[in-house]
């Protein structure tokens, strides 16, 4: 009996082959796991990916940290430090220390953050280059997305920069969208696939009414709650 599996599935599998992170790779066997359709069919199937799963966490568990800057992946947003004092910063955020710089994952709004803290701008270029925001304590040269302030008041300043948090269904946590950006952004963040009659229903700021529903173009607002159809 064939499985049946919608298109979803087999572009899970591909991703899976491609992706080098354990904890991105247990992500989408899980996925995988959801959307799998249950029949006769796909018995083997299952079994062939509870197993995958379960040598998967076998094997993260036994991996030993890299404590490398080079082994920071960019997952959420990030917001760089720079110039601060260290013991001043671990006092008001949960960070620990990797090689010379501070690192760790802040909710602002409700959205998840990944702060970077760092003394030497030059030396860390790459972490820098991916920050959607910096702010230093003095004007760094070739960076335009900076504030220079003595005070870190890290809410006010994500909604300065068009950070604005969207949820999903019943979710508790926001995704960090920008200002600007529409529900066919929101999906593409999700990795959901569109379909041709796809749309979404809207309560919240952006919504004409409460429970509007809306197209794939129209443009999301802060603290909106999205129902996607697709």
């Amino acid at each position: 009996m064939p499985m049946n599996a919608p298109q979803e599935y087999y572009d899970l599998e591909e991703k899976y082959s491609k992706e080098k992170d354990l904890s991105e790779k247990e992500e989408i066997l899980k996925r995988m796991l959801v959307i799998l359709p249950k029949h006769k069919g796909t018995d083997r199937e299952f079994a062939s990916l509870k197993r995958r799963l379960s040598l998967l966490r076998k094997e993260a568990s036994r991996k030993p940290l890299v404590h490398k800057t080079a082994a920071i992946r960019k997952r959420w947003p990030r917001v760089s430090l720079v110039g601060y004092n260290y013991d001043n910063l671990l006092k008001t955020f949960k960070l620990a220390r990797v090689d010379n710089i501070l690192y760790g994952i802040v909710k602002v709004n409700n959205i998840q953050l990944q702060m970077i803290a760092l003394n030497d701008p030059e030396k860390n270029k790459d972490l820098l280059l991916q920050s959607e925001i910096i702010i230093s304590k003095n004007k760094i040269k070739g960076y335009e997305n900076q504030i220079v302030t003595d005070s870190i008041d890290l809410s006010r300043i994500v909604k300065d920069f068009g950070v604005i948090a969207v949820y999903t269904e019943n979710s508790e946590d926001a995704v960090p969208m920008k200002r600007g950006e529409t529900v066919k952004d929101l999906i593409k963040k999700l990795h959901l696939k569109v379909e041709k009659n796809s749309y979404a229903v809207i309560f919240g700021n952006s919504a004409k009414f409460q429970g509007q529903r809306v197209a794939l173009s129209h443009k999301l607002g802060d603290m909106d709650r999205v129902f996607i159809k697709v």
